[in-house]
């Protein structure tokens, strides 16, 4: 007997998310099938057993540990914010010296160009990689 949707009714009915006429042809179904009724009964033991699962409150001495964590890690988070905004800044400032000054010959603009395109390509190459990386990571949420 085809029993998938009616494990969809088990578990809207575990949920309290079904409906009359829905609950009438599950229970007619749960009479008629010995495997659905076992399974039906396990789950409501164990949605029984989760909701007599009470969570204990954090003590005081808790929250107070935790939230300079939280604070400290905002202000990280803002300070890495503004130096990498004013490297951006002072970088985008020296490029634009660089390529305007004409003091500067064309063989040293190029050696100096190496380098640094060398170290820019890196970068990108970390970055692309780390966003790979986070993108398939099995135990991102675990993390959190």
């Amino acid at each position: 007997m085809a029993c998938g949707r009616f494990k969809e009714l088990m578990m809207a009915s575990l949920d309290g998310e079904i409906s009359a006429e829905d609950r009438a042809e599950l229970e007619s179904h749960l009479a008629e099938c010995d495997d659905c009724r076992r399974e039906f009964a396990e789950h409501t033991t164990l949605s029984e057993l989760v909701g007599e699962i009470e969570l204990t409150k954090p003590s005081q001495e808790d929250m107070m540990k935790y939230w300079p964590s939280v604070y400290a890690k905002i202000e990280r988070g803002a300070g890495w914010g503004l130096v990498v905004v004013g490297a951006l800044i002072w970088i985008a400032y020296g490029i634009f010296l660089f390529i305007t000054d004409p003091t500067i010959g064309s063989m040293t603009k190029f050696l100096i160009a190496l380098p640094v395109v060398g170290v820019l390509m890196l970068l990108i190459s970390v970055i692309r990689e780390r966003i790979n990386v986070s993108k398939t990571e099995r135990y991102k949420e675990v993390e959190r």
